[in-house]
């Protein structure tokens, strides 16, 4: 039986519901339906029922678990919902559900049916409806290899956040990192919510600083494989590991321009360390910082016109911004030595790291107020902070267990989650955008 056969079977829903909200319908087409919600708190009340299976089998109930508690584990570390997941009626009628959900003070359901085929494949259908009226408000179908049911599972959660809310979800973005659990430090990718680890190289060298390109398909990274320290791309797409920029001396803490038409970073050249704009295939365009001075750790602004970085030109490292063009050069104040900044995806914000006499933390600077917010307050060093594809948490490379670890902070500095229990030291972590590899 094809999969499109399948689908068509996918006839039975699962439900659940969503709290202390109300809803528009802004458009009746029934796969364009936006809601337009209000909440009486921060956060949503939605309920994720049990998925169901088609034919019932074993491996179709197996999957249909481990589908719903993806989902689920995705949209609490959304943080835009409260999240109930009782359901003791799903053996009963349509009616009868909606009516425990309506006495359960639900206004919305939500429900999900897995189906998969011969070869290989499997397919999740969700469905939203309205409990008073009994009316589907939206539906959607995912379908991938079964290896990637859990890359089907982040789909709809980021399906059911974008609808809730009008922001895309970060449930297919994946954390980039170095670790040392080898004797060496080695390339690794996880997933945005710790499952997935994978090691990208198995060079036995020092590889650092890992670098996402804006579009996902590659990763800038430092390495010492021909006992240089060369900027090399690893192409996840073709699988191909390309050398960029291997100029004799530091070729190093390199970033993507948004339209990764350019790269910028620190070239030594037997020189002090500064920054120079390269192309793609490692040609230097410009020298954009000069002096007897290190400057290093760019990061763009998101619409491409400005930098921020690091330089000790004062005498210790401190955070300034330069035009794209490499004019205009302006120190951000703050009060220790800074390091690691990172320009945030919707431009206002900028995370960096700074050490004030003790430990290094993470600090927020905001561009419009310049307003200082520290988010750590722990024993430790918190350094190395990216930022997530929607703007709202930042993960960081943190010693408070004894070792470096990666550790994931909501941007009101609470919610700190580790990202995985991962053996070693883990460090640089580098965000992606959402990407299906």
């Amino acid at each position: 039986m094809s999969l499109n056969t399948e689908l068509n079977l996918l006839k039975k829903v699962l439900l659940s519901s969503a709290l202390l909200f109300s809803f528009v319908v802004l458009s009746f087409a029934q796969d364009n339906v936006y809601l337009s919600l209000t909440a009486k708190n921060k956060r949503f009340d939605i309920a994720v029922a049990p998925f169901t299976s088609v034919r019932k089998s074993i491996q179709e109930e197996r999957y249909a678990s481990l589908m719903n508690k993806v989902l689920i584990n995705d949209l609490s570390l959304s943080r835009y919902f409260n999240i109930i997941t009782n359901n003791p009626v799903a053996k009963y009628d349509f009616d009868s559900q909606m009516a425990y959900w309506q006495a359960s003070g639900s206004s919305v359901v939500l429900t999900g049916s897995i189906a998969t085929t011969e070869s290989g494949q499997i397919a999740l259908a969700v469905n939203l409806y309205d409990v008073f009226s009994k009316e589907l408000i939206w539906k959607k179908s995912y379908s991938s290899k079964i290896a990637n049911y859990r890359l089907v599972a982040h789909e709809a959660s980021n399906e059911v956040v974008r609808r809730f809310t009008g922001e895309n979800g970060i449930a297919l973005s994946k954390i980039a990192f170095i670790n040392n659990n080898t004797k060496y430090k080695e390339l690794y990718t996880i997933d945005y919510d710790g499952h997935n680890l994978k090691r990208l190289t198995r060079d036995n060298k020092l590889n650092i600083l890992p670098k996402w390109a804006p579009s996902g398909r590659q990763i800038l990274y430092t390495s010492y494989l021909f006992n240089n320290p060369d900027l090399f791309a690893l192409d996840l797409v073709r699988n191909k590991r390309i050398v960029i920029s291997n100029y004799q001396g530091l070729n190093s803490a390199a970033a993507y321009s948004p339209d990764e038409s350019k790269i910028l970073l620190t070239l030594s050249r037997g020189r002090y360390p500064n920054l120079y704009m390269i192309n793609k295939s490692g040609k230097i365009l410009q020298r954009m910082t000069g002096g007897y001075n290190i400057d290093t750790s760019p990061s763009f602004s998101p619409n491409g016109q400005e930098v921020v970085f690091i330089s000790d030109r004062l005498g210790y490292p401190q955070m300034y911004i330069m035009n794209a063009s490499g004019s205009n050069v302006r120190r951000l104040p703050t009060n220790g030595h800074c390091d690691s900044p990172a320009w945030s995806p919707r431009g206002d914000k900028i995370a960096f790291t700074m050490r004030q006499g003790g430990a290094y933390g993470l600090f927020l600077y905001d561009l419009r107020t310049t307003k200082v917010t520290k988010l750590t307050n722990s024993k430790g060093d918190n350094e190395n902070p990216v930022w997530s594809p929607d703007g709202r948490f930042i993960a960081f490379s943190s010693t408070r267990s004894g070792r470096s670890e990666i550790y994931v902070i909501s941007i009101d500095g609470s919610s700190i989650r580790k990202l995985a229990d991962i053996p070693g030291n883990s460090y640089t972590p580098s965000w992606s955008t959402n990407i299906k590899l």
